[in-house]
């Protein structure tokens, strides 16, 4: 046998076997199909479909004998003479593998390749070792090239495996690059795969696009393009460790540009980012305009006069509308800049009242008003035919603002005139409080005088000739006499009342409890002769009037003992608690009470709920009482007590009201039906 020759693979055969490195799992699948099992569970074969194109009847015996001793391997020969010959078969079945001799009658070897090429493993077999035709067979698509001299079974055998092998790699590596030039075409980004020297080694229809370059290809250098070189992306790929910069085309697009460092080179991205750059300047503007109608709101919103809103107006349209605003005041001349011939339709339509929006003379035109007068008129200059898309919201600003404005300055001009209105007012209540001080006074001594003069002389009468009357006669003296003294206490009841109006003696720290003491002892001959008892517990010492909390403890002690239940001793109990700022003042006692429908009603002026025949009085006491109590800046009420008798209340702040305590806030008198109430 001849000894086996391989010839050596050119350099572009071993740089594909370099990049198709990845592709190798495939080959095992490549290099021959899988066979059906043996009967019987024999092991498994892989069918080979070979092709022998050769006119030497000895040599292809020779490539028979060999393919046969094959193990594991189920060869199925075809044979061709001539070249045109096998092409024909070609288009029939294409073989796995082809044997081919270089020198056929009708061709060469070479010649068959460059026209036929076939797409399966070519072997191709020569007489001769010359190395020049091994390169030819090559280029041609040959995978590898041996010398028949020296041809054995093993030779051939991996002479074949390799071509099968170096084919499978071939049409993956083909079926890839398909696969990866479908998928760049798909991508609407740019894709860019650059070398070290930042040579573009393949790119997509979108990065030609984008970069606005149709004719930039593989094998170009990327930074051909000038443009780039005055943007960031160069120094991101010089750096080699990837980065992203963004690019301004020369069609004044914006790219974002990603770099990833790949084996051999970089990966460059791009994709469009003019659209969201568009969107972000538009929502700054928004933003701006947001913060521009914030702006002027707080400033009208400050505004206290319609010349500042005026102001401000003028002001904010520049940057808000793009544009100039006029506010035109009511009744305020027309401004010397529309004085231009081209504004003269706009002063017509002005001086005419205008009652609607209108476009007149390049101004938009707007009348604002107020309940139907007019509070202004806004002018907006060059913003087309319809205003913009603030001026709604630009001019709901000013018409609230204005309205507002109107209304402080309304408010501003009575204030200018109140403390005038103000002092007179005063004066005048002081003159109508003198004139009632002095009325009550004079009223008083002018209605006791006869008072005491019919008493007089009745009581003379009845001294007299009371012996020569009957008991009618006697019993009519009576009722004059009784009558003359209540109206006498009842005018000193409203002089009391009156006095409450008056300049009093100024409020001093009081001592409660003496004053307690000292009530106690004006109120003794009542005592003894109800036989009641009065406790009163520890009591604060407060800012007051001694005068009228006199009167009121008066009152108050006055008539726990003077409403008793019949038999019955009374008993009273005086108590102080303070609360916060405030102190709660306690009265309880053991008498007939009050019902609760009339809790409110016994503080009214003149209301009584019992007859005088049961118990004696003018109903001025308690009301005398919420009086004195309420100027001090307190309160008093009723409450139903926990059994018998009355629980009252009221409550005195420990400092006294910032107002004159002796010019109290008088409740006036509710006007309720005469109702008597007797007790069972």
């Amino acid at each position: 046998m001849l000894r086996a020759g391989r010839q050596q693979l050119p350099d572009q055969t071993r740089e594909l076997h370099a990049v198709h490195r990845s592709a190798a799992p495939h080959a095992g699948l490549l290099a021959g199909r899988r066979a059906a099992p043996e009967p019987g569970g024999g092991r498994v074969t892989r069918a080979l479909h070979v092709l022998v194109v050769d006119d030497s009847p000895e040599d292809t015996a020779t490539y028979l004998r060999y393919l046969r001793s094959w193990p594991d391997w189920q060869v199925t020969i075809s044979q061709a003479s001539l070249g045109e010959e096998a092409a024909g078969m070609l288009r029939g079945t294409v073989p796995d593998l082809i044997l081919l001799d270089y020198q056929l009658p009708d061709m060469t070897g070479i010649e068959f390749l460059q026209e036929v090429r076939p797409d399966c493993a070519v072997v191709v077999l020569t007489g001769v070792g010359d190395e020049e035709i091994a390169v030819q067979a090559m280029r041609a698509g040959a995978q590898d090239y041996l010398v028949k001299g020296r041809l054995t079974p093993d030779t051939l055998r991996r002479s074949a495996l390799s071509a099968l092998n170096t084919h499978g790699l071939s049409r993956a590596l083909e079926k890839a690059r398909t696969q990866q030039a479908a998928l760049l075409r798909s991508i609407t980004d740019g894709v860019l795969l650059l070398d070290a020297p930042l040579t573009i080694m393949n790119l997509n229809p979108a990065a030609r696009q984008l970069l606005g370059a149709d004719d930039l290809s593989a094998g170009t250098p990327l930074l051909r393009l000038d443009w780039l070189n005055g943007t960031a992306l160069p120094d991101v790929l010089r750096g080699g460790a990837g980065g992203s910069a963004d690019l301004l085309t020369p069609q004044g697009r914006w790219l974002h540009a990603r770099v990833f460092p790949a084996e051999g080179g970089q990966t460059v991205y791009l994709y469009d980012d003019t659209a969201r750059r568009e969107i972000e300047t538009r929502e700054r503007e928004h933003a701006r305009q947001l913060n521009g109608l914030y702006a002027l709101a707080a400033t009208l919103n400050a505004a206290r006069t319609r010349r500042e809103v005026q102001r401000a107006a003028r002001d904010a349209a520049p940057d808000l509308l793009n544009t100039d605003a006029l506010l035109l005041l009511p009744g305020e001349p027309l401004p010397e800049s529309l004085s231009a011939p081209q504004d003269a339709a706009l002063l017509g339509h002005l001086r005419g009242t205008p009652g609607s929006a209108a476009q007149v003379g390049g101004w938009h035109v707007t009348p604002l008003t107020h309940d139907g007068d007019s509070v202004g008129t806004l002018l907006l200059r060059g913003t087309g035919n319809t205003p913009g898309p603030l001026s709604p919201t630009f001019t709901q600003l000013l018409h609230t603002a204005l309205v507002r404005a109107a209304l402080l300055e309304r408010v501003q001009r009575y204030r200018d005139t109140l403390e005038e209105r103000v002092l007179g007012r005063t004066a005048a209540l002081e003159r109508s409080n003198r004139d009632l001080e002095q009325f009550a006074h004079v009223a008083s001594h002018d209605l006791k005088e006869p008072l005491r003069t019919i008493g007089s002389f009745t009581q003379l009468l009845q001294g007299r000739y009371g012996p020569h009357l009957d008991a009618r006669a006697q019993r009519y003296m009576e009722i004059i006499v009784d009558g003359a003294q209540r109206m006498s206490t009842l005018i000193d009841d409203v002089l009391a009342i009156s006095r409450l109006h008056a300049r009093a003696t100024p409020p001093t720290r009081t001592d409660l409890n003496v004053l307690v003491r000292d009530v106690l002892t004006q109120l003794q001959a009542l005592l003894d002769e109800t036989g009641g008892q009065v406790e009163v517990g520890p009591l604060p010492t407060l800012t007051l009037n001694p005068t009228q909390f006199t009167q009121l403890f008066l009152n108050l002690i006055g008539n726990a003992l003077k409403f008793g239940r019949p038999g019955v001793p009374p008993r009273v109990r005086l108590s102080a608690a303070q609360v916060g700022n405030s102190w709660h003042f306690t009265l309880l006692d053991n008498g007939i009470g009050v019902p609760a429908e009339y809790a409110e009603r016994v503080f009214v002026i003149f209301q009584r709920l019992h007859t005088r025949d049961q118990y004696a009085g003018n109903g001025i006491g308690l009301a005398l009482c919420r009086r004195i109590v309420e100027a001090r800046g307190g309160r008093i009420w009723l409450e139903p007590p926990p059994g018998e008798g009355t629980e009252l209340h009221f409550i005195l702040p420990e400092q006294p009201p910032h107002a004159d305590p002796d010019l109290p806030s008088v409740t006036p008198p509710q006007p309720l039906p005469d109702v008597s109430y007797r007790p069972d």
